[in-house]
């Protein structure tokens, strides 16, 4: 069976990857790639992306060689840096079903999937999880582009280069 990804993504929409120990990165090392379809921009889709996420490094005993065990962290992570609600996990295992997550795999043997709630979640515009005006103001904000009309450029005021009364 063939999944187009592209055609089942939504036009803003990440991908995440995770690609254990095995031949062609070093052993020990497990590594979670991230692509994006569709342009999704810091500054305007604060309700679909949290770029200041606090964790991008996972730090805990190595797996045994061809564990196809996810940490479950990475889910955390996951879901505090996306706060879209459609969420698919191809080839999920019993102990990563989560909730706010469609679990698939051949190794699945429960879920807990409910039709009605995951169809709402195409259904409506509400696709995000949310964020409310006070978690906004608290969020980290992305410093001004360089060269951006602003109060100064720092310390003295001035941007680099102009007068600083160096016998001038």
């Amino acid at each position: 069976m063939e999944l187009d990804i592209g055609e089942v993504a939504a036009p803003r929409s990440f991908i995440f990857l995770w690609c254990g120990s095995s031949d062609g990165l070093d052993l020990g090392r497990e590594h979670c790639l991230m692509g994006i379809k569709g342009t999704v921009r810091r500054s305007t889709d604060g309700d679909f992306i949290h770029a200041n996420v606090d964790i991008d490094l996972i730090i805990t005993e190595e797996p045994e060689y061809g564990s196809l065990e996810k940490p479950s962290e990475i889910f955390n992570i996951i879901e505090h840096f996306c706060l879209g609600k459609r969420r698919l996990h191809l080839f999920g295992r019993d102990s990563t079903i989560r909730p706010g997550w469609l679990t698939v795999g051949p190794a699945l043997t429960n879920s807990n999937y409910n039709a009605e709630t995951y169809a709402g979640y195409f259904n409506s515009n509400c696709t995000t999880t949310g964020c409310t005006e006070r978690i906004e103001a608290l969020r980290p904000k992305s410093p001004p582009p360089k060269g951006s009309k602003g109060a100064g450029g720092g310390r003295g005021g001035f941007t680099r280069g102009a007068a600083r009364g160096r016998g001038r």
